[in-house]
């Protein structure tokens, strides 16, 4: 019996039931937690309700594929595929923060408005970590929902392709896994090197998990939802004031063990490091390639980077007054910012990044800039592309210099593997990296203008900048607060509501934005725009 075809917007469509599925069972993780926090059993329909909807959905449009030969995706439909799948993902994800406390109290006085909800949910699945959460622990639900937090922090980090394609075989032709940021296979069977990354993903959690609450102190629910954050590099809290808030209030977990600042933040590190690396490096590490590490580009380049700049990060922190001139404290807190930077984690040692002064500032937004490396969980420009703009300049300048007889390979080393850079492949860095920066300072300036002057250009390209490159680091444009010198507090800034709601709607642009890598934006509009016009893409 022949089959008969799936393609075009048809098999978009059938994809996106697929994905659909995956989104609601997403919705109902947190209520695993019902099992510890069972008194929170009336904010069960907050989740049953999207998720289940989103199941029957994703089903009904599966069948448009199912039993079909599904035909290869034409040019650029992998883009809209990709920005309908995050769309409907954020929508989705953001039903539940609209529900909170409808079911527990018969109103929504502790829900989220929806630009808040989307807001939310884009900067879990997009890993970011600003937040506008209600932190208040007698509020309905508050650890379903944090752990819903976590939930998409965890599947947004890792990607929602690479888990669809852990549990589908290579002939469905997704071609969004590339397009997603995953770019290397650890094996040669797509699904295997997902499923793969997945479980090192988890196994890493999993160490974290542990060594937060043996060591650390922190109790399990703190330890699960930390971890998670520091290996997606999301940045989401348990507490408003974020781990800093944690080790302040101090006390034990139910093992007695004590809050240890110093084994929470090594830890935290870790963590953050493992999770903005490549994760074929992950599995040299675990077959003892060591020498395949130790000349990857990107790890050379981040050992300069550490070499270079944390020795700057403390000469700056020890200026603040938050350090009272203590060199071990600037130290631990200098190297601290500057891996929660570049790794585009968001964490912090601090309550308020403003505390530890405006050169630190500076410092950590050029590191979320660069942020980590290529095919990690990281955002921003990926240090693989900022290699290749270095590198591109050197051979530049030392081709001009060099006689005309002589001929200078243009090699990097890369993933275990020693080859030649083509043309093309710095061209499209380049382009990348002019494109973010511009970009970047369009929103800076947008937030600015919005705020009518309230806030600092320096504030509202930090913040935006923080969005796009999905740290979560804030200087508190998104809520609303301006910091103080002289008090080292945060007061609200008397925004007026339309005021924050546009400021909220750029930085969702922007954490989408740049989850998306932005250029595939660009090609899914393009490709849209073309089947419009009845116009072919060739």
């Amino acid at each position: 019996m022949i089959k008969k075809p799936a393609g075009g917007y048809k098999l978009i469509f059938g994809y996106f039931g697929l994905f659909l599925i995956l989104i609601g069972i997403i919705c109902l993780l947190p209520l695993f937690m019902l099992f510890f926090y069972p008194g929170e059993a009336n904010e069960l329909f907050s989740f049953l309700i999207p998720g289940l909807s989103s199941i029957v959905v994703g089903i009904l449009l599966s069948l448009l594929i199912i039993k079909r030969d599904k035909m290869r995706l034409g040019k650029f439909q992998d883009a809209i595929l990709l920005v309908g799948v995050w769309l409907l993902a954020i929508l989705v994800g953001a039903v539940p923060f609209m529900l909170r406390g409808v079911f527990s109290v018969g109103d929504f006085s502790y829900s989220m408005g929806f630009a808040d909800s989307v807001f939310e949910s884009t900067s879990g699945y997009s890993a970011t970590g600003l937040t506008v959460f209600n932190f208040d622990t007698s509020a309905p639900g508050y650890h379903l929902f944090t752990f819903y937090r976590s939930c998409l922090l965890l599947f947004g980090g890792i990607g929602l392709v690479l888990i669809v394609t852990s549990a589908i075989s290579d002939r469905y032709g997704l071609k969004l896994y590339t397009a997603e940021g995953h770019n290397d296979k650890l094996m040669p069977n797509l699904a295997k090197s997902a499923r793969l990354i997945l479980l090192i993903y988890l196994g890493y959690i999993f160490l974290g998990t542990l060594s937060y609450y043996f060591i650390g102190g922190l109790s399990l629910f703190d330890a699960v939802n930390h971890s998670i954050a520091a290996v997606a590099t999301g940045g989401f809290s348990t507490h408003p004031d974020g781990l800093p808030g944690i080790i302040a209030a101090g006390g034990i977990n139910n093992l007695n063990i004590p809050i240890n600042a110093i084994a929470i933040n090594i830890t935290s590190v870790i963590l953050m490091i493992l999770g903005s690396t490549n994760f074929l490096l992950h599995l040299f590490l675990f077959k003892g390639k060591i020498k395949n590490i130790v000349k990857d580009c990107e790890i050379r380049f981040f050992g300069i980077m550490c070499i270079i700049f944390i020795p700057m990060f403390f000469g700056a922190v020890m200026t603040s007054k938050i350090t009272s001139n203590d060199p071990f404290l600037a130290l631990s807190d200098g190297a601290f910012l500057f891996f929660t930077s570049i790794s585009t984690t968001g964490f912090s040692t601090v309550s308020h990044i403003k505390a530890l002064g405006e050169a630190a500032v500076l410092l950590a937004m050029i590191m979320m800039i660069i942020g980590g490396g290529m095919g990690s969980t990281a955002g921003a420009l990926k240090q693989y592309r900022v290699v290749i703009a270095f590198k591109s300049l050197y051979w530049s300048i030392r081709d001009r210099l060099a006689p005309k007889s002589k001929y200078y390979p243009h090699t990097i080393t890369r993933l275990g593997q020693t080859r030649e850079i083509e043309q093309m492949e710095i061209y499209e860095s380049l382009g990348y990296i002019i494109l973010y920066i511009t970009i970047m300072l369009l929103g800076g300036v947008s937030l600015a203008m919005i705020s009518g002057g309230v806030y600092g250009a320096s504030d509202c390209l930090f913040e935006f900048a923080s969005a796009l490159s999905g740290t979560g680091l804030s200087v508190g444009v998104t809520n609303g607060l301006v910091w103080q010198e002289a008090s080292g507090t945060m007061v609200l800034a008397g925004l007026a509501m339309p005021q924050m709601l546009a400021i909220r709607w750029v930085l969702v642009a922007a954490m989408f934005a740049g989850r998306l890598e932005i250029t595939c934006i660009y090609f899914a509009f393009f490709r849209i725009v073309r089947d419009i016009l009845r116009k072919e893409t060739i």
